[in-house]
């Protein structure tokens, strides 16, 4: 069953990232990682914005269930309203937590070259943002709810 949630979560990123074509010349790490923070800082690599993409988002969800677990860690381009967008949804996956879930989100957005730093330590790992897969992540749980 998290493979399934896990494939949706790759292909909803990919939905919202990839229509972003035109660069823009904001550089920021780039991954995606479904094991840790450290393997995607470590398999990070620095890549050239679209146009449309004014910030550098560092993104971490967590979730534990009786079931099992479903994790996804992200760094890469975004707009502005993609992390305003995503302050909201925190507030919601803040709340999740509770009833047989264990949820940690958090978002990170910024505006510089190469602003999101990367975990490149296993001992220095923490969450640090989730922004595109939170409705995922609350679809997913209202799912397994259900089941």
């Amino acid at each position: 069953m998290s493979m399934k949630i896990t494939g949706r979560i790759t292909i909803l990123l990919e939905g919202l990232i990839l229509p972003l074509v035109a660069v823009s010349g904001l550089k920021c790490h780039h991954c995606l990682s479904s094991s840790s923070l450290y393997d995607c800082g470590k398999s990070s690599e620095k890549i050239e914005c679209p146009e449309i993409a004014d910030n550098c988002a560092n993104i971490s969800t967590e979730v534990e269930t009786s079931v099992g677990s479903i994790k996804s860690y992200f760094y890469g381009c975004a707009t502005k309203k993609m992390c305003d967008d995503a302050r909201e949804q925190l507030k919601v996956c803040q709340k999740i937590s509770g009833g047989g879930y264990k949820v940690k989100c958090n978002i990170t957005c910024c505006n510089g070259d190469l602003c999101s730093p990367i975990v490149t330590s296993q001992s220095t790992m923490s969450l640090s943002g989730h922004f595109f897969l939170l409705p995922v992540i609350i679809s997913a749980l209202s799912y397994l709810k259900d089941y």
